[in-house]
């Protein structure tokens, strides 16, 4: 309970003492050099749509959610000078120029209203809308105009020679007044349908007026004053009011959290700027806010958003994001690390070490350095050296080169790891022990021992510092950590990571090494953090693990680093159910059902160099100081979009107007405008780059991808209806919102339209009756030309049987049997004389058949090959081969086909000079469901395979011919050849 009160009263302490320091306020800044057409800024206004518009010397500017868009004198404008903005009931826009009168906007174009429509003047510095009408002030008078139809009435002032220079209106117990610059303060009346002016007092000069409940500040030359409203309306009124501020003030604002601003500009000196109204005391935020001009001569506030945006009239436009959900505090040097004891909390700079507690104290580089040396000066004899596997220190090294590694806590001390040795440092800032030895990494065992890493010589285990003892581990050893580089110490063992060699731990007085023990294969490790019982470690390159680590190792997920925002993780944290990463683009903020992103928009400027986490505030430290993270605000916030909007459609890159747009969104298009352009908004946002967008077509359809502009592109879209729905993520907060954008219906065109259909099957049912006739009269004529044909086949056929089976082939056939019986080889003769009859009888069966199975004519092709191959003295390696998807039983190919292209094998490829005559026969099946048959021999081939060589024997004329009439095509034939390295023969059948 104790400890628990004192952490309370630390972080309450810890928060007013970094509040001493003044806070930096994320913003913008927009000028020249980006979107604006002039950096002199005379008028600004946010309407009801929360949009932002900006009035400059050269044009108007509208912003957005972050788009921007210009309007000039080509665009309609009366004049490109603004310097009054306003907006009716209607919301409609009122620029006053300073020069040409009134422009109104609708959205669409500019009405202009000025002298010669009977306004009062054309120099217009005031608009401010009452009632049914817009009154309009002047450099010289007053006019109002009816907002219905444009009627303009003025007074006629002419109780003064001094120009009736509009200064300001406020209305006060439903009486509209006016101020002016040298006149005095005038209520505003109609009597009987006469306009008069009504004069109150006679307080000069009044640059501008602000209102507050029952108050006014009234800013005059130099100085402004609070007043009573009734007091000020007073005839007599007293001018003996308390003055405040220094400056002339132009225009005030007041924020949704009752804080106010004024903007000044003081003409002929520099005490202009921004000041915020704190009581009764201007206090300057142009330190605060980023604002070096001391010409702020308009301000206005968007409570939707919380900005306050800074019209200046040298710097351009100031754009300041007031929300607390990120603070910045400025520090000298970098920030590297904070953490806390029971009684303090220290922050770590490049500069040295601030503690705060019930003192504060800063231990400069300087006093570090001191430590340093009246260590050394009393202990030079037992300094630890090199050359005994220590990392190198330099004990020369100056105070401004002291180099912080970082900032740990143990039994109440501060330890600090630098270039000069390490220091513990206690709760009051002075010094508790120093030891000379430099480690970029320590930390400390769970019974107290310091842990003393380095990278390349080992680790040391200090079992007794003051007798500087240890326990020294080699790096010759597989479990001794080197390339350390992050560490991490809980009730149970303490973590180390490296670079190289992935995961070691120290438990029960060992070191274990998860890539050697086998444990866990990754290397090259970077950061660590608990995130509630289980531990996120992320890798070198960026991506991140969730594990277990309690009786077994285990991991739970992989986060990888395409769905982090960057890709060089710098640190990471948790809080509750959140994984808190950040990189060189922000910082990420996960669990399982949402990812807010945070960067410089929220004001969270690179680089981002450590972190702590006091209670339900994050602390990053940063370059010059470090950031305040209030993590309920920031990860328990409501979802910002509420609306998606139409603004514009292109049709085939031709706008179409959104007028005639029904209630439900419903648009209709001639299958010809298919190519279309969709353009919407959500509503106002203070971060839309913090805004994603995906679309579908249909309901039952997958999101798209991401995209980051808000619209869609959908090219040649088919007929059919789409209800095209988006779905925006917003990473500022975590939280999705999807709605139906629109109906679109691309009209089918006329072919596709059922009285189309209707007309198509009539006209092909009269064409089938006209093919129907046409083939009745075709069919006769076929038919008495089939019998020739089939004669011509007939013949074919007989010429084709007789080129396989020719008489050369039977003479040679009968001289081998009579060259065995003269040599007495009667047995050879016999089996010659077997084969060459069953050849002669498989002939006669097949060839009175146009097919024959695929096994069938495998035989035969083997019986002849076997009568030829006895002539050459089997020289001839005959391989077959068939494809085992291919059943030879139920295939059935042109009976004895392929004989042809083997017996020319046989006669023309092999002469006495081939040695090794080889010839190839495989069936294989293509995907067409075709059977492919190649002949291949490696005899001597010839040059031309055409079909006009001479080497083409009739029997190859007449295969092709028989091919033809069973309807193959030349492709089914195909015949190579090289001279010297054979001839391929292919068939598809």
């Amino acid at each position: 309970m104790l400890f628990s009160k004192i952490n309370r009263l630390l972080l309450l302490v810890l928060l007013i003492s970094w509040s001493v320091f003044s806070q930096k306020y994320p913003g913008k800044v927009y000028n020249a050099s980006n979107v604006l057409p002039n950096n002199t800024i005379r008028s600004l206004f946010v309407d009801s749509t929360n949009t932002l518009w900006i009035g400059t010397d050269n044009g108007i500017v509208s912003k957005k959610n972050g788009v921007f868009e210009s309007y000039f004198e080509e665009d309609g404008l009366a004049l490109n000078s603004c310097w009054a903005i306003s907006e009716d009931i209607f919301q409609n826009m009122w620029f006053g120029s300073y020069g040409a009168g009134i422009s109104i906007y609708n959205g669409t174009e500019f009405r202009i209203i000025s002298e010669n429509d009977g306004l009062v003047h054309n120099e217009i510095t005031k608009l401010f809308p009452y009632g049914d009408f817009m009154y309009v002030g002047t450099s010289d008078g007053v006019s109002r105009i009816n907002i219905k139809n444009y009627k303009v009435s003025s007074w006629d002032y002419s109780e003064t020679d001094d120009l009736f220079r509009v200064s300001g209106f406020f209305e006060y117990k439903d009486q509209l007044y006016l101020t002016t610059y040298k006149t005095g303060v005038y209520s505003v009346a109609e009597d009987e349908n006469t306009l008069r002016l009504k004069k109150i007092n006679d307080r000069k000069p009044i640059y501008s007026v602000f209102v507050k409940n029952d108050s006014i500040y009234s800013n005059q030359k130099g100085y402004s004053t609070k007043e009573h409203l009734a007091k000020y309306l007073q005839q007599n009124a007293s001018e003996n009011t308390e003055q405040l501020g220094k400056s002339i003030i132009w225009q005030q604002v007041q924020t949704k959290n009752d804080k106010m601003f004024a903007g000044a500009w003081g003409i002929y000196d520099t005490s202009g700027g921004i000041f915020e109204i704190d009581g009764e005391k201007f206090v300057s935020r142009a330190a605060d806010f980023n604002v070096n001009s001391n010409q702020v001569y308009s301000l206005e506030y968007d409570p939707e958003l919380d900005k306050l945006y800074i019209g200046t009239l040298d710097e351009g436009l100031h754009e300041i994001n007031l929300s607390q959900d990120v603070s910045f505090h400025p520090l000298p040097g970098k920030v590297l690390g904070f953490t806390r004891t029971k009684f303090s909390s220290a922050t770590l700079s490049s500069q040295g070490l601030q503690i705060i507690g019930k003192t504060s104290n800063t231990i400069s580089l300087k006093r570090f350095k001191e430590w340093q040396e009246n260590y050394v000066s009393k202990n030079s004899l037992n300094l630890p050296k090199h050359e005994d596997s220590f990392y190198e220190l330099d004990y020369e090294t100056p105070a401004e080169e002291i180099r912080f590694y970082d900032i740990k806590v143990f039994e109440e001390n501060y330890w600090i790891n630098t270039n000069i040795g390490i220091f513990a440092v206690g709760n009051s800032g002075k010094l508790k022990r120093y030891i000379p030895i430099h480690s970029e990494e320590i930390n400390f065992t769970q019974d107290g021992k310091l842990i003393e890493t380095h990278p390349y010589g080992g680790v040391r285990v200090y079992t007794d510092l003051n007798a500087f003892d240890y326990h020294y581990y080699s790096p010759e050893d597989p479990a001794t950590p080197t390339m350390i580089v992050n560490s991490f110490r809980n009730e149970e063992e303490t973590y180390f990571l490296s670079v190289f060699s992935g995961l070691y731990k120290w438990r029960n007085d060992r070191f274990i090494s998860y890539l050697n023990s086998d444990i866990w294969p990754e290397k090259q490790l970077r950061h660590i953090s608990p995130i509630g019982d289980k531990l996120a470690i992320s890798t070198e390159f960026g991506d991140i693990y969730i594990v277990n680590d309690h009786k077994s190792f285990e991991i739970l997920k992989k986060i990888p680093r395409a769905k982090i925002q960057g890709n060089t993780i710098s640190f990471l944290s948790s809080y509750k159910e959140y994984l808190i990463i950040a990189t060189e683009k922000g910082l990420t903020f996960l669990n399982n059902e949402k990812q807010i992103f945070l960067d410089k928009e929220q004001g969270l400027n690179q680089p981002l160099l450590a972190t702590e986490l006091f209670k339900n505030h994050l602390f990053v430290g940063s370059e010059g100081g470090f950031y305040i993270l209030e993590l309920d605000r920031i990860l328990e916030a409501e979802r910002k979009i509420n609306e998606l909007k139409l603004t514009e459609i292109r049709i085939n890159n031709n706008e179409k107007s959104l007028k005639n747009l029904s209630s439900k969104n419903e648009l209709e298009f001639d299958h010809d405008e298919n190519t279309v352009l969709i353009k919407f908004a959500t509503n106002a946002h203070p971060f839309p780059d913090k805004l994603r967008y995906q679309y579908k077509l249909h309901p039952k359809e997958k999101w798209s991808l991401p995209f980051s502009k808000s619209e869609i592109f959908l090219p040649f879209l088919s007929s059919s209806t789409y209800d095209i729905q988006v779905k925006v993520t917003d990473y500022s907060t975590g939280t999705k919102y999807h709605q139906k954008l629109l109906n679109l219906a691309i009209k089918p065109p006329f072919w596709k339209t059922w009285w189309f259909y209707l007309l198509i099957i009539a006209g092909i049912t009269l064409l089938i009756l006209s093919i129907y006739r046409y083939e009745i009269r075709k069919n006769k004529r076929f038919e008495s030309q089939k019998s020739l044909i089939q004669k011509r086949f007939e013949e074919t056929k007989m010429e084709a049987l007789l080129a396989q089976m020719n008489p050369h082939f039977i003479f040679n056939a009968m001289n081998s049997i009579q060259n065995f019986i003269l040599e007495n080889n009667v047995e050879k003769a016999s089996e010659f004389l077997g084969d060459f009859a069953k050849l002669i009888r498989l002939n006669l069966e097949y060839c009175t058949k146009p097919k024959i199975s695929l096994e069938e004519e495998i035989l035969y092709l083997k019986s002849y090959i076997k009568v030829e191959n006895t002539r050459f003295n089997d020289s001839v390696k005959v391989n077959f081969h068939v494809d085992p998807d291919i059943d030879t039983y139920e295939v059935e190919v042109p009976s004895m086909l392929m004989q042809t292209f083997i017996e020319n094998v046989f006669v023309h490829a092999f002469p006495p000079k081939i040695k090794n005559p080889t010839l190839n026969i495989s069936f294989n099946e293509l995907d067409s469901g075709s059977i492919e048959c190649r002949i291949q021999d490696n005899g001597i081939g010839y040059e031309n395979a055409s079909e006009n060589s001479s080497h083409q024997s009739k029997g190859t004329s007449l295969a092709r011919e028989r091919l033809a009439f069973m309807g193959y095509n030349n492709q089914s034939l195909q015949i190579s050849s090289n001279k010297g390295k054979g001839t391929l023969v292919i068939l598809i059948l």
